[in-house]
């Protein structure tokens, strides 16, 4: 990465960038594994010994224990390497976590520097580097592949710059983009939207030629590309069964496209406040912290005029300040995978999804900050010196809140009681902490929380079917009949919740029952081999009980008793 030579205080300015990032992000070095660290990593057998790397690519990112999703196998990669070096250690992960984070913010720095003068990339940078909806993204292990993905966008976009600012694409510097991209493609997803970014550039920042003869000219590097992007999604698609992966979001099941984005309007503007405001910070945003109406609703109506005025906004500077319109794409583009609207995906927001996208954000803020700077000096106003100091309060507010929200990130036990705390009203929150609280061998508190989860969210099956299995493993199952039911009423094709009824059946010695469950079962085509199982169980426990079952005994003896 070569520094723009027009300003010989660039290496320094882009120290202290780095040193503002690992300010922000040092006191995340504590913090152990936590939240979904568990599965992918403390408890993943698969990354507890190197591997050959063809076998990575063989295998999805989740466990299958937990129902697999996702396709990352470089992260998986990554992390095995950590692990080796440190042998299980926490401190190794986190410690890769702040470095990269620190170079991220350099990058960002870089690539700004090459689109406006220093005045407005360094605060922008600096911006980035400290603000505290990267928490997520930096303090809590899985967060690496944003931070991995994040490094291979912006050194592809810094290089394709470089090389339009000189003039034409280098045939090296192609091979390079190319290079990058398929690393990034295999850490997350979203870094199949840099052909989109580079189309984006090339049309808003350069004027060299008309567009379409521009865009020429570009196509021998986005045939390579788009050619890549096909091959990993037939991979994808090969390994995960799906192009997307993941369980959607309980508020996104059933849901169409249109549907969707009634609902994601909900959210919009929790985007503008994070990016604006980050007072206050969540680890999830679900029901009801987050309210959702997949139909027009006057709720909509914030999020409707945000969504506009950005559009307005990125067309009225798509001439008078393409930089601005660039930073906005930027932010749109690299956002679009998790808006929910092409694809449903497992989360309405995380903060750690904004982790890149907020660059083109904070060029749009440092961009506005110096054209105030500019109109105050021309005006010769006394509040000149205010836009600096704004910047810098707003510096020491990202290092501050940065440092102090890591701790969130210190445990799984302290996440989960501190996110249920934060937002009481998020049916997640109850429902990780309820599982945590049974993990921990609480369960009645686990059952309290699983209850307050329900209340919120009474249309998500999965509460249902996760409090039946406790009920069962408890020999609780006159309890957890009624919740398996409830489950199948809103989801019919759950053979799972059929199969533990029937063995609960068993369990009661309801043994007709069992087995008319099951060839019910059978017959509208569920798997055959559990259920004739159980009816096997059922037929012998009615022979050796001469057929007496409990459930009808007591009605068949009346009947006898009034025949004599």
């Amino acid at each position: 990465m070569s520094a723009p030579r027009s300003d010989p205080r660039w290496s320094v300015l882009a120290l202290l960038v780095a040193l503002l990032a690992v300010a922000a992000a040092a006191t995340s070095l504590r913090n152990g594994f936590t939240y979904d660290d568990r599965w992918i990593i403390a408890e993943n057998g698969r990354v507890h010994a190197l591997r050959p790397l063809w076998r990575y690519f063989e295998e999805s990112y989740w466990p299958m224990k937990n129902g697999a999703g996702l396709y990352r196998p470089l992260v998986i990669f990554a992390y095995a390497v950590q692990w080796a070096i440190g042998n299980g250690s926490p401190f190794v992960f986190h410690l890769v976590n702040v470095l990269l984070a620190a170079a991220v913010a350099v990058a960002v720095f870089w690539v700004l520097s090459l689109l406006v003068p220093t005045r407005v990339a360094w605060p922008a940078a600096a911006l980035f580097a400290v603000h505290p909806v990267h928490v997520e993204a930096v303090a809590n292990v899985v967060g690496q592949a944003e931070l991995w993905a994040a490094l291979f966008i912006l050194v592809a976009v810094g290089l394709y710059l470089r090389d339009r600012q000189q003039g034409l694409l280098r045939r090296q510097t192609g091979g390079a983009i190319v290079a990058l991209f398929l690393c990034g493609i295999f850490t997350k997803e979203h870094v199949i939207v840099l052909p989109a970014l580079l189309v984006a550039a090339e049309w808003l920042l350069f004027d060299d030629a008309p567009f379409l003869a521009r865009l020429r000219r570009l196509r021998l590097l986005l045939w390579p590309l788009v050619a890549l992007a096909a091959v990993f999604i037939a991979i994808r698609v090969q390994v995960l069964g799906a192009i997307g992966g993941d369980v959607p979001h309980p508020s996104l099941l059933h849901q169409d496209m249109l549907q969707r984005a009634f609902i994601m309007l909900n959210v919009i503007p929790e985007y503008g406040r994070l990016m604006l405001a980050p007072m206050q910070l969540y680890a999830d945003y679900s029901p009801r912290q987050v309210e959702v109406h997949n139909a027009a609703d006057p709720s909509h109506l914030a999020g409707a005029l945000l969504l506009l005025s950005t559009a307005a906004l990125f067309g009225l500077t798509v001439r008078r300040a393409p930089v601005v319109a660039f930073g906005i794409a930027w932010f749109v583009l690299l956002l679009a995978p998790v808006t929910n609207v092409l694809l449903p995906t497992g989360i309405l927001l995380a903060e750690r999804t904004l982790y890149l996208p907020s660059a083109g954000a904070m060029l749009v803020v440092a961009w506005g900050g110096d054209a105030a700077r500019a109109r105050l000096a021309a005006l010769r106003s006394p509040l000149r010196p205010l836009v600096p100091l704004v910047v810098g309060a707003a510096l020491l507010f990202g290092v501050v809140r940065s440092s102090a929200r890591n701790s969130f990130w210190h445990d799984s036990d302290t996440a989960f009681r501190l996110m249920a705390a934060e937002s009481p009203l998020n049916f997640k929150a109850h429902y990780a902490l309820g599982g945590q609280l049974f993990s921990e061998g609480d369960y009645r508190d686990g059952e309290r929380e699983w209850h307050m989860a329900i209340a919120l969210m009474p249309g998500y099956h999965a509460l249902y079917m996760d409090l039946a299995h406790r009920y069962r493993q408890a020999h609780l199952c006159e309890a957890a009949i009624p919740l398996y039911r409830k489950a199948l009423a809103l989801e019919p094709e759950l053979a799972l919740a059929t199969v533990s009824i029937a063995a609960c059946q068993l369990e009661l010695a309801q043994w007709r029952r069992a087995r008319t469950t099951s060839r019910v079962a059978i017959a509208d085509g569920m798997y055959k081999k559990a259920f004739r199982y159980i009816i096997e169980r059922a037929d012998s426990a009615l022979v050796a009980n001469d057929s007496l079952d409990p459930t009808i005994g007591a009605k068949w003896l009346t009947r006898r008793r009034a025949a004599r």
